[in-house]
């Protein structure tokens, strides 16, 4: 029950902020650019003032003004999203995402507010994403530049990493995700002939990495979950290298020599991972928390290398006996000496029974119908014979996989997928009506319902389909998480606020309904669950959380000085766009351009520009500067005459019918004009591809360019 407030307020402002972006990403015709300029600024300055006010006058919750401070960050990106749709910067630039960035991590510093400095985290790994794989270009580098910037970021990750155990920076949430991102970084960087010669180094710099991490954060008992994390990230590692056997010694090797390697080294990463599972667990002694972490690490490196020996060794008896139903003999055993051998102890019966699951599912679904059948009896006789959470899931997993493949496969019911998916769903929430007693059944029962009605939301073949289906899903999730959060079920609350949490996620890509109408349902549903929270907290007379602390009054004006900090940054970019296009010089250009949407902007154009496309610049390194002079030809369209590397914009002496355009050399075959894409109003994209053949531009006299309008 004590959760129904905080889930109230949550939701509210989760509608809120997926309303505003929805409005915003339709980009309405019938708002100018001003208008829709002030609906955000009011939006974001709203969010900021409730944050401000909230706590004193509209609830005893005491996190509802940080959560409406969170609220007030992340209108602020979207305002910047929206300077961008209006004079059409780079759809999901990284500049957007750096811009938005600065002072929310700002705000992180000087609240220590912990989704403040999340949300930070996840801002930066954007920017990054973006710089190197922009969506409206491409740019070229050479294998040491995007092996320097991998290592750059691993490093950066490291050195939050240590912060995060001083006062600078106390933040668990932080130091795991810091943590990972190192090890996901270092680990891509060693993929041999990626970055070669780098690649083959970065393997020395990963295992001097881990062995460090061990000795250093496991062997001291810094923090148990690191060890976990330790764990996963080196069986990962390790299944990289696995993989990378074939493609560096397929030749020599053969086929088969590959196979049986391949199973070898699953079973040493098996057996050294239960081994190395069991001393790490030792360093938190045999408690309820050190049988977790060796349970825990054991489940992953099960995971994965039972995957790996499956794909292997099958790969072994295929060849041995030319036939793919030895495996159903190898499943078959796997599985029944993990039932009934028990003196093999649970660690080494769960990974047979990993691995016989796993192939029998592979087998399931290439081999015959009875196969399939055979291999659902298996499953449900596992389902109901085992207690153990982990095996019941695989069991069960099992079942599904098989009974959908049946349907669809064998029973060729893709016209029907619909009735299918409701008919799966159904029969999970029977399951968890007769399993009421057995928590790893409900649980797992639950699961599936809920995945499968998720599935229902992405039918598109309708729109009356569309939207009935989200609004079920909608209504049935949020009628859940009220009901656990009654029943004070964490688990099925927290999985059941996810899948709430992905369907508005998800509804911004479905293209059948639109985002306007997707927006003005989401703010009023977002109002209504926002008068109703308020008006059962008043009623119920629930208090603030005690373990909540307030910010202090220097902590407040410092958010006040950094809502001055973005108001100025929103205003010096529109008031330098607007003075462009008052000052600037309108020309017209010849492009070629295709459709996608953008993350929080909308749909958008991408454009191609013939004064853009030229040969490799020689001794030219990308992102460089250069400058396109651009001359009018009898039709009136600005065609390339040079490009100039080392000038002074300012002082370059241009004819009357010359334009000078700045740019950026993108390493292979064109110039980065800035201009690539082109923002349109929903569903308007596909005609602009077809039928645009001309862009008007704006462009200053230091050679900025901006896109005014595209026909």
């Amino acid at each position: 029950m004590k959760r129904l407030i905080p889930f109230g307020y949550f939701a509210s402002i989760s509608l809120f902020l997926s309303g505003i972006l929805y409005f915003f990403a339709a980009n309405w015709p019938e708002f100018t650019r001003f208008e829709k300029l002030i609906l955000a600024v009011f939006g974001m300055l709203l969010f900021y003032i409730l944050s401000m006010i909230s706590t004193k006058f509209l609830s005893y919750q005491l996190f509802l003004g940080k959560w409406f401070l969170v609220a007030g960050a992340i209108s602020f990106g979207l305002c910047v999203a929206l300077i961008g749709q209006i004079y059409n910067s780079h759809a999901d630039s990284y500049v957007l995402f750096l811009v938005w960035l600065i002072p929310t991590l700002l705000l992180a510093l000087s609240t220590r507010y912990s989704p403040v400095a999340i949300l930070s985290f996840v801002l930066f790994h954007l920017a990054y994403w973006f710089y190197m794989n922009p969506s409206s270009y491409s740019i070229v580098r050479t294998d040491f530049q995007e092996w320097l910037i991998f290592l750059i970021i691993a490093v950066l990750n490291l050195i939050v990493f240590i912060i995060s155990f001083t006062h600078l920076l106390s933040n668990k949430a932080i130091r795991y995700m810091s943590y990972t991102m190192a090890h996901l970084m270092l680990i891509g960087m060693s993929i041999f002939e990626l970055y070669e010669p780098y690649s083959g180094w970065t393997n020395i710099l990963y295992i001097l990495f881990a062995v460090l991490s061990y000795f250093y954060l496991v062997t001291k008992k810094i923090d148990k979950y690191l060890s976990i994390i330790l764990f996963t990230m080196v069986s990962i590692y390790v299944c990289t290298k696995i993989i990378e056997i074939p493609f560096l010694f397929g030749d020599a090797l053969g086929y088969l020599g590959l196979q049986i390697i391949g199973s070898i080294a699953s079973i040493a990463l098996i057996i050294g991972g239960v081994m190395l599972a069991k001393h790490l667990s030792s360093k938190h002694s045999e408690t309820i928390i050190g049988q977790a972490i060796k349970g825990t690490l054991i489940v992953i490196v099960t995971l994965i290398g039972s995957f790996m020996f499956s794909i292997s060794f099958g790969g072994v008896l295929f060849l041995l006996f030319s036939s793919y139903y030895a495996t159903v003999v190898l499943s078959l055993l796997f599985i029944s000496v993990g039932l009934f051998v028990k003196r093999l102890g649970p660690y080494v019966r769960n990974t047979l029974l990993f691995i016989g699951f796993f192939s029998g599912l592979f087998e399931a679904f290439f081999l015959s119908t009875p196969i399939t059948i055979f291999f659902i009896i298996v499953s449900v006789i596992v389902t109901v014979v085992m207690k153990d959470g982990l095996i019941r899931f695989l069991s069960y997993t099992t079942i599904i996989g098989c009974l959908v493949n049946l349907l669809f496969d064998e029973l060729g019911l893709w016209e029907h997928v619909e009735v299918v998916l409701i008919g799966v769903a159904l029969l999970n929430v029977l399951i968890y009506y007769f399993v009421q007693s057995h928590a790893a059944l409900k649980r797992i029962c639950s699961f599936y319902a809920l995945l499968f009605f998720y599935m229902l939301t992405f039918l598109n073949d309708m729109l009356w389909q569309e939207i009935l289906y989200s609004l079920l899903f909608f209504i049935i999730t949020t009628l859940l998480i009220l009901y656990f959060s009654r029943q004070d079920d964490v688990f099925l609350y927290r999985m059941t606020l996810l899948f709430w949490i992905a369907l508005l996620v998800s509804t911004y890509y479905d293209f059948v309904w639109s985002l306007v109408h997707k927006s003005l349902s989401l703010l009023i549903i977002g109002l209504v669950f926002f008068i109703i929270t308020q008006f059962f907290e008043r009623r119920l007379g629930i208090k603030e959380i005690k373990k909540e602390k307030q910010f202090k009054k220097k902590q407040w004006s410092l958010v006040g000085l950094i809502l001055l900090l973005q108001l100025g940054f929103i205003g010096y970019q529109i008031g330098s766009n607007e003075s462009q296009l008052k000052s600037g010089r309108e020309i017209k250009l010849e492009l070629a351009p295709v459709d996608p949407r953008s993350m929080l902007q909308g749909d958008y154009v991408i454009l191609r520009y013939e004064i853009a496309e030229i040969n490799e610049l020689e001794n030219m390194r990308s992102g460089n500067r250069v400058y396109i002079i651009a001359k009018k030809d009898k039709n009136g369209v600005y065609q390339r005459e040079n490009i100039l590397t080392s000038i002074n914009p300012d002082e370059y002496q241009l004819a009357n019918d010359e334009v000078l355009i700045a740019g950026k050399y993108n390493g292979y075959n064109g110039v980065i004009l800035g201009i690539e894409s082109y923002f349109v109003k929903e569903g308007t994209g596909q005609d602009l591809q077809r039928d645009a053949k001309y862009a008007k531009v704006i462009v200053s006299i230091n050679g900025n360019a901006l896109l005014k309008s595209i026909h």
